[in-house]
Formats: C-alpha cells, sequence, structure tokens
C-alpha cells in the first residue's frame, strides 16, 4: 500500500501471524459460546500489541507511525474476529487513552500501565438508555463529596463491561452546562456501589462482552477525576478521540477481507453444471465489486491512518473513513454470502459470521448519520 513502511510491514507480517496461529483457529468457538477470551487477550498484551499508540517512555511500543500500526492491528484481528477485535480495540485506545492524557502516577502505576501488559481489562461507559450520540443528555451523575465524588446512573453497550477491573466513566458535574459539564472518572470494579446489571445478548460480535452498567452512590478519589483543569475532559477525550472512527473502519475492513477471501475460495471450488460458480459473469461481477469496494474502504482508512500520524485535524476524515468502509464492507459480507447460495444461510460456514459482524462497524461509535453530520458541519452546511 502507499503508506506502507517497513516498520508497519512488520508489524502487520508478525500479527498476522498470530491471528492465523491463535485467533484465526478459535473464531467460531469464540461466536458460538458468546465469550470474551482471556486468554488471547493476555497474549496480545505480553507480546506488546496493547502499547501500540504509545511512546516507549509511557511503557508502549514506541512505534513511529502509531496510528497507522492501530489501524493495521484492528484490520488483522478483525479478519478473524470481530467481536475479539473491539474488545483488544477499546483497550489499546480508549480505555487506556485518558489515563495516559489525565491520569496521576497513582492512576498510571495501577491501571495505565497494567493495562498496556494486558493484566488488567478497562472499559469505556458513556452510552446510557436514553442518551446515546446525545452526550449532553447524559443523566449519570457526579456529585461533590468530602475527598471526592459521588456517582450515580447506569451505562448500557459498554464494550469489556463484565470484564473490565476498571472502567472511565462519563458523567455530568452539572446538568445545566450540559456537555461542558461532562466529566471522566476512573471506576475500580471492586468499588462499593458498582455492579454489572447485565451482560446484553447480541446478534452481531458475540464474544465481544456488552453490558449494562450501576452505580449507587460509587465514591470516585478527587485524583481519579481525569481531568488536566483545562475545560471539561470529556469533550477534549472527545477531540482526542476522534481517531476512534479510524480504528472501527479498520474493523470493518477486515471482516470485509476475511468475506472476499472466503467468497473467492468457494467460487472456486463449487461447481455447478460442470464448471467452477466462479466462470459465471454474474459471480465474477459481483466479486470484481467486492474487491472495489474493500479496496477504496481500505485506501481511504489508511489515508485517514497517516494524516493522524501527521497530527493534522482529521475530523472530516475520520468520519468518511467510518461512513466508507462499513457500508462498503457491509455490502461485501452480504454479496459474498450470495455468492455461498443457500449454503451462505448455513451456520457451517463462516460467510453468516462475517456478514453479522460487519453490521457492528456501521453502528458503534456513531452511527452513519452522526458521521454524516459531522462532516456536513465540516462542508460548511
Amino acid at each position: 500500500m502507499i503508506y506502507e513502511t517497513e516498520e508497519t510491514r512488520e508489524y502487520r507480517h508478525h500479527l498476522s501471524r498470530w491471528v492465523d496461529e491463535r485467533l484465526k483457529p478459535r473464531a467460531e468457538e469464540l461466536d458460538n459460546s458468546g465469550e470474551f477470551s482471556i486468554e488471547l487477550f493476555r497474549e496480545i498484551g505480553e507480546l506488546g500489541y496493547l502499547g501500540t499508540m504509545y511512546s516507549e517512555e509511557a511503557g508502549g511500543s514506541g512505534l513511529k507511525k502509531p496510528y497507522t500500526c492501530f489501524t493495521i492491528l484492528c484490520e488483522e484481528l478483525a479478519r478473524a474476529s470481530v467481536g475479539f477485535a473491539a474488545g483488544v480495540c477499546m483497550q489499546g485506545s480508549t480505555s487506556t487513552h485518558t489515563l495516559h492524557a489525565w491520569g496521576d502516577e497513582e492512576v498510571k502505576t495501577n491501571f495505565f500501565l497494567p493495562a498496556l501488559k494486558g493484566e488488567k481489562i478497562g472499559a469505556f461507559a458513556i452510552t446510557e438508555p436514553n442518551a446515546g450520540s446525545d452526550a449532553a443528555s447524559l443523566k449519570t451523575k457526579a456529585q461533590k463529596t468530602e475527598g471526592g465524588w459521588l456517582l450515580n446512573g447506569t451505562k448500557v453497550f459498554t464494550t469489556n463491561g463484565t470484564v473490565a477491573d476498571f472502567l472511565t466513566v462519563v458523567a455530568t458535574t452539572d446538568p445545566a452546562l450540559k456537555a461542558k459539564g461532562l466529566e471522566l472518572f476512573l471506576v475500580d470494579k471492586t468499588s462499593p456501589g458498582f455492579s454489572v446489571g447485565r451482560k446484553l445478548d447480541k446478534f452481531s460480535v458475540h464474544c465481544s462482552d456488552t453490558a449494562e452498567l450501576i452505580f449507587e452512590n460509587v465514591f470516585v478519589p478527587d485524583n481519579r477525576r481525569l481531568n488536566n483543569g483545562s475545560g471539561s475532559s470529556f469533550l477534549n477525550a472527545y477531540q482526542a478521540l476522534t481517531v476512534d472512527r479510524i480504528f472501527t473502519a479498520a474493523l470493518a475492513i477486515g471482516v470485509g477481507r476475511a468475506a472476499y477471501d472466503a467468497s473467492l475460495q468457494y467460487i472456486q471450488d463449487r461447481k455447478q453444471f460442470g464448471q467452477p460458480v466462479g466462470k459465471f459473469q454474474a459471480v465474477q461481477f459481483r466479486q470484481v465489486e467486492m474487491l472495489a469496494k474493500l479496496e477504496a474502504a481500505r485506501l481511504y482508512t489508511y489515508h485517514a491512518a497517516n494524516l493522524a500520524d501527521q497530527s493534522k485535524d482529521i475530523t472530516r476524515e475520520a468520519a468518511l473513513a467510518k461512513i466508507i468502509a462499513a457500508e462498503n464492507c457491509n455490502e461485501v459480507c452480504h454479496m459474498a454470502m450470495l455468492n455461498y447460495g443457500g449454503w451462505g444461510l448455513m451456520n457451517e460456514f463462516p460467510v453468516q459470521r462475517f456478514l453479522r459482524d460487519s453490521y457492528f462497524p456501521m453502528v458503534g461509535g456513531g452511527t452513519g448519520d452522526i458521521m454524516r453530520m459531522i462532516v456536513a458541519r465540516q462542508i460548511g452546511l
């Protein structure tokens, strides 16, 4: 690819081998059980992949192109299991970024560094039953008390929710301020008053742990309010984590690749009317259309990641990458299922899982409509 370097090629090579040897053989099992693999998660941490985006000084990998490499991480894991990839990518980005940016030494020693090693699992709790993209309407409240804050509220759709050792929770300190009143609070799962309401059952990304969380007078010490004193920590994090849309696009590309490769192999092997079905023009055209959509998604997503590595404003590019990759790769997975014919509906072939999982990047991290609103503002509408 145009944005590849020796560093990114080597990164992909070693990661791809681990995916083929360790994750891919267990993908179907994980999907059927619906369990997030702690064992494989620990392996990823031991290998250093959770520190991809951070400097050596901070305890990370110290890569020259951290955003491109993290995009590769999301893509490669997702071509085997989008569910597992979602949990890992949450750890390596959203759930650790705020600790790195605004945590003190206690936070970094007890949470951030163990998270990079895979010894602790993190989550980012923002969405509520009645507030998703409209963050200004969040109801989870943080009330000041002696030595810290008391959190009360409920969160839903929290990735890694039931397995997390710690959570970064978005809560309002003053509802009248709307989004400007939102702050980030680090909660240890052992804190009295914190509980998992239920593990949520999904039709997609089965092994991505997703939970409802309950906070009842959960005490958070002052030093675990993640704020450096410059305005709302949530708004600061929101700006910094725009890049996560690129990573969600990479998840889509990963599952799109898996569907494309499986479909290509199938239409070469499957015979009807005395020849492989790949010899029929309708099937050929569909396969080529899949490739065109997949390559367009890959090129734009890595273009956006390359801009992020240059510290450029990527608000528009990240949202566009998510739109293009999520929607293109969902279509790729749908066309792959069509190429399988009746077998595409059977659970013994993974193409039905690819299609199910391809819906996650279309919704996770902001729907396509929200992404279009962001781009509309960027072009002056």
